[in-house]
């Protein structure tokens, strides 16, 4: 516990109290506070400067070496690297800063990338780094560095990765990365600067060394993404948890054959505490690929798994993920930005043939490989829904043009035919929140003014529901408790006052 005592103290006999060293030098932190300062911070159990007079023994337990980097293939005569790095750029003064660049791999033949090391300039501000396979027929131009949220649209295949501490990445000895006329031909590399002092005087061109050989391994490697696109978490939860499965019929669909697991990485982002991943076969788990119980997005830990664990057509992969929001005011939703969510998990698979996709997610509970692949998944022609044009969409456009009013009052006439609007299988359940998703994100067209009607007597219909509902309880038990009477009161008020307002 951080007490008045324990902040006072000198834990590492460097001269500094622990407060001064962690940014709390009146003592005054409280838990779910903020440090009252970020300048000069260091270790308060480590004595610094490591290796003064002074702190030198007193560090005799301190080891500051990376493990060495083992990987006997990339000894090989036929073995060849490419380095590709920043430039030398400025780290801007923010604590957290994600930049990226794309870089060209080589395309005068086919290759197997076997390892990855990195190259680190400035250990002060470098915290990770992750690769990205573009899509070859979206690339564009290489660039240079900018600043960047994960991934991006074109560049979206997670390919390699290192963080603090790692010496590299040495490839399952049957399995490669296919880069080159066959494979992938520019990838997207961002860092992750940590700058807690926020200091102007950092710049860093840091990088990392693909491996890579001419001598093609037995199979190869691909990256499969699995995990819940829809996150929705209520703000000042100390635990909330979100969950998504790859069902058995999306690994029938997905998978030709057996697919091997040799590595794992789980992702969420700053609210994320715990992330697991199952197998599950006829009902039962049989191994769990990640079960990280003391998540830090700060530093992710990559699971190699060794014998390779193996996912047969028909098995289900679940993620679930727990987020602590006890300090956040407002509802966080998934995303790319740092301040955003994620709830994903990577593994490295092989043989890359036997995987027809790379991603097996869900939407809230939907399947996205049902979703993209279907005609009509879940009853729901989506293409043909979103024309307005199209004789099955066409007319329930004309009975809510008939009948409602979009931001104006809501008429009587509206209530029923919206009722029988929302019958339709694109406008029900979590494909109806799917559809409304989409929408949102269209700005021209009629399908705007399609959900304007649609959404016109939302709040009264709640009115109504409320209305209906305490009458309801009143018929059926002959009276209420206090406290549910007290409750039905409140919830009625306010939506009136929404509505009012």
């Amino acid at each position: 516990k951080w007490t008045k005592e324990l902040c006072e103290k000198d834990s590492d006999g460097d001269g500094r109290t622990n407060g001064q060293e962690l940014g709390d030098p009146n003592c005054t932190w409280k838990e779910n506070s903020t440090p009252e300062t970020n300048q000069g911070l260091s270790h308060p159990g480590v004595c610094e400067p490591h290796d003064s007079d002074l702190c030198k023994p007193k560090n005799t337990w301190l080891n500051c070496e990376l493990e060495s980097f083992k990987c006997d293939a990339i000894k090989s005569p036929e073995v060849k690297n490419l380095t590709i790095r920043f430039p030398n750029t400025s780290v801007p003064n923010f604590e957290t800063n994600y930049f990226c660049m794309t870089f060209d791999l080589p395309t005068d033949g086919d290759y197997h990338v076997i390892a990855m090391t990195p190259v680190i300039d400035n250990v002060n501000v470098m915290h990770h780094i992750l690769l990205f396979g573009c899509d070859s027929d979206k690339q564009g131009e290489a660039s240079g560095p900018t600043a960047c949220e994960m991934g991006s649209v074109q560049c979206n295949t997670l390919f390699g990765a290192w963080t603090v501490g790692s010496a590299g990445q040495c490839l399952y000895h049957e399995a490669g990365i296919r880069i080159g006329q066959k494979g992938i031909k520019r990838v997207l590399m961002q860092v992750h600067w940590n700058n807690p002092e926020m200091r102007d005087d950092y710049s860093d061109s840091s990088g990392m060394t693909l491996h890579y050989t001419p001598k093609l391994r037995p199979n190869s490697a691909v990256m499969l993404m699995v995990g819940q696109w829809y996150l929705e978490i209520p703000p000042g939860r100390e635990r909330h948890a979100e969950s998504a499965v790859c069902s058995k019929e999306d690994t029938h669909r997905l998978l030709t054959g057996p697919i091997k697991i040799v590595r794992a990485l789980n992702h969420m982002h700053y609210l994320g505490r715990e992330e697991s991943l199952e197998i599950i076969r006829n009902e039962k788990r049989i191994a769990y690929v990640t079960n990280e119980t003391t998540y830090s997005y700060d530093r992710p830990k990559f699971v190699t798994i060794s014998p390779p664990l193996e996912i047969q057509p028909g098995d289900e992969i679940k993620t679930t993920c727990v987020f602590k929001s006890k300090n956040k005011k407002k509802t966080t939703f998934s995303g790319r930005g740092t301040s955003d969510e994620m709830c994903l998990g990577f593994m490295v698979v092989f043989p890359a043939e036997n995987l027809l996709s790379r991603t097996c997610a869900t939407w809230r509970s939907l399947s996205l490989t049902k979703l993209y692949r279907d005609l009509n998944p879940y009853g729901c022609n989506i293409t043909n829904f979103f024309n307005l044009s199209h004789p099955d969409t066409r007319p329930l456009l004309e009975k809510l043009e008939n009948n409602c009013k979009p931001f104006s009052i809501c008429l009587e006439e509206c209530k029923e035919v919206v009722k029988e609007v929302r019958k339709h299988p694109c406008l029900s359940g979590d494909v109806g929140k799917y559809i409304v998703h989409r929408a949102a994100q269209m700005f021209n067209g009629d399908f705007p003014r399609f959900l304007s009607l649609l959404q016109s007597c939302d709040v009264e219909m709640l009115k109504d529901k409320q209305v209906q509902r305490l009458t309801n309880n009143n018929e059926s038990s002959g009276s209420v408790s206090p406290r549910r009477h007290l409750e039905l009161i409140v919830s009625f008020l306010c939506v009136t006052l929404i509505l009012l307002i």
